[in-house]
C-alpha cells in the first residue's frame, strides 16, 4: 500500500472511479458516482494510489462543524476495491481529515472494523440467492409467507409491472412521516437516482381487485445483486397479504438467474423477520460512530438508524 489521498468532491476523476467501482470484488450501487451525487450531493473521498481502492466520504457541515454521515437510503459504503482488509480499512479510517469532528457511516459486508476509537455497531442486512429453480426458492418459503400469498390470490390482489415512480412514492410519501423523520428533498433525490438507473430498474406493484395499489416497491440492478430499493406498502397491505405476493412475484421472475436478492437490512425484527421467511440469510455489516467534539458535547450518544423504514408482512 502507498498512499492514501483525500480527495474534494470537485477534485474526484468519476470515470476513475466508477471503474474501481465496477471491478471491485465488493461492489455496491451506493457507492457509484451518480447514486452518490443524487442521495449525498456532497460527498468527499480518499482514495489509494490510482484508484486501486476507494472510500466515499458523504459530508456536511452545521454550526459549524463538519461531519460524516451516511445518506438515506444508503445502509452501506466503506472501501470499496480488491483486497481490502482490516488493516487498509484502518489506514482508511486513520486517513479522514481531522476537520470532520463527528462520523456516522456504514460499511459494506466485507470490510471488517478494527478501530479503537468510536463506537461499532453491528446491523443486519438480508440477502437471498436466487441462482435456484423458483420451486427450489419457494421451498425455503416459511408457512406464514406461504399463508398470505395464498390469502392475495384469494382475495383477488394481482401483481402488474411497470407502475410509475410516482405510485411508489405517493405511498411512501404518505407513509414515511409515522416511521422516521423525512429529510426535505429526500423524494426528489430518489426520483434522480431511478431517472439514473431506469433502463436497470423494475417496478412492482399488488393491486386489490378494487384496483387499489397496496404494496409497491422499485428494484434496482446492479453487477450481480438486486435491491428491494424503494418500498411503498398501505397500512391495508398486511390484511391482504400484499407484500409476500409481491416478493413471490418478483423471486419468481428472477428465478434461475445469477442474481443476489438484497433486502437492504433492517434492525428492525418484524422485518427482518419477514425478510428470513422467504429463505434470506443474514449479510451483516457494520456502523461506525465516532464523536471528536469537546467536552461536554463528545457525551452526546448515537441514536439507532433503521434504513428500511416501512414493510408490511
Amino acid at each position: 500500500m502507498e498512499s492514501i489521498q483525500y480527495l474534494l468532491h470537485q477534485q474526484i476523476n468519476k470515470k476513475k472511479w466508477d471503474d474501481c467501482i465496477d471491478t471491485a470484488a465488493n461492489d455496491l450501487l451506493y457507492a457509484t458516482s451518480t447514486y452518490l451525487d443524487c442521495m449525498a450531493v456532497q460527498w468527499d473521498a480518499l482514495v489509494l494510489n490510482d484508484y486501486e481502492m476507494v472510500m466515499p466520504l458523504p459530508c456536511r457541515k452545521k454550526y459549524g462543524i463538519n461531519y460524516l454521515f451516511q445518506p438515506s437510503i444508503t445502509p452501506a459504503l466503506g472501501v470499496i476495491g480488491n483486497g481490502v482488509t482490516a488493516e487498509i480499512i484502518n489506514a482508511f479510517l486513520q486517513a479522514i481529515p481531522n476537520k470532520f469532528k463527528v462520523w456516522d457511516i456504514s460499511f459494506n459486508s466485507s470490510n471488517k472494523i478494527a478501530f479503537n476509537k468510536g463506537t461499532v455497531v453491528a446491523r443486519n442486512n438480508y440477502t437471498l440467492e436466487l441462482n435456484h429453480s423458483y420451486n427450489q426458492l419457494q421451498q425455503n418459503y416459511s408457512e406464514n409467507i406461504n399463508r398470505n400469498i395464498a390469502k392475495a390470490i384469494k382475495s383477488g390482489c394481482v401483481v402488474k409491472k411497470e407502475i410509475s415512480f410516482e405510485e411508489v412514492a405517493t405511498i411512501c410519501k404518505k407513509e414515511f412521516p409515522k416511521f422516521t423523520n423525512v429529510e426535505n428533498g429526500l423524494f426528489e433525490k430518489l426520483h434522480e437516482v431511478y431517472k439514473a438507473y431506469k433502463n436497470n430498474a423494475a417496478t412492482y406493484g399488488a393491486f386489490s381487485k378494487e384496483g387499489n395499489l397496496l404494496a409497491s416497491c422499485i428494484f434496482l440492478f446492479f453487477k450481480n445483486r438486486t435491491y428491494y430499493w424503494l418500498v411503498g406498502n398501505t397500512p391495508e397491505s398486511k390484511q391482504y397479504g400484499a407484500s409476500a405476493l409481491l416478493v413471490d412475484s418478483f423471486i419468481q421472475d428472477h428465478a434461475g438467474k445469477n442474481l443476489l436478492l438484497d433486502f437492504e437490512g433492517s434492525d428492525t425484527e418484524s422485518v427482518a423477520d419477514f425478510y428470513k421467511k422467504f429463505g434470506a440469510v443474514a449479510e451483516p455489516y457494520t456502523t461506525l460512530y465516532v464523536n471528536k467534539l469537546p467536552f461536554p458535547f463528545s457525551l452526546v450518544k448515537p441514536l439507532p438508524r433503521h434504513y428500511k423504514l416501512l414493510i408490511s408482512k
